[in-house]
């Protein structure tokens, strides 16, 4: 498995923006269309946030995370780790944690020394990667939602 840009690999920008509008958005966060999703993953960049990567198994994009400015319009914490993501079939393998510490390795690259996340649903899952809890609250569209943080 490898990890790339996203930028680097726009074959994969359909599937990224289907997974990515499908996991977190239609449905849930009403007024965004799919073409703003689609529309922001070919803006992505290398050296500068917006940053999106993608986990490579054998020519099949199996996952993506990306580094954002801000990932909860509430808040004015910065970066922000989000939409990560792994094709139901690639999941429990280890490939969410490759992609969270590149993640990690970029932001503390462009000089970051903190990142944030938020969840709804995946709690358990960053306590065990020993990220720290900040607070819960509800966003603009009413989704209760915990934010985590993680030293670089």
């Amino acid at each position: 498995m490898e990890i790339e840009y996203l930028c680097d690999n726009i074959q994969y920008i359909d599937i990224v923006a289907k997974w990515i509008y499908t996991e977190f958005v239609d449905g849930i966060r009403v007024g965004i269309p799919y073409e703003k999703v689609e529309k922001s993953f070919k803006q992505r960049k290398i050296e500068s946030i917006p940053i999106s990567i993608v986990a490579i198994n054998k020519d099949v994009c199996v996952g993506v995370a990306s580094l954002l400015e801000n990932d909860l319009k509430l808040r004015d914490y910065t970066p922000w780790l989000g939409g990560l993501y792994v094709s139901e079939e690639h999941r429990n393998q280890g490939i969410g944690k490759v992609l969270i510490e590149e993640i990690k390795t970029i932001a503390k690259r462009l000089g970051y020394d903190v990142l944030y996340l938020r969840t709804e649903h995946a709690l358990e899952y960053y306590k065990k990667l020993d990220w720290q809890f900040v607070e819960n609250l509800i966003d603009e569209f009413g989704i209760e939602t915990s934010v985590f943080q993680k030293r670089l």
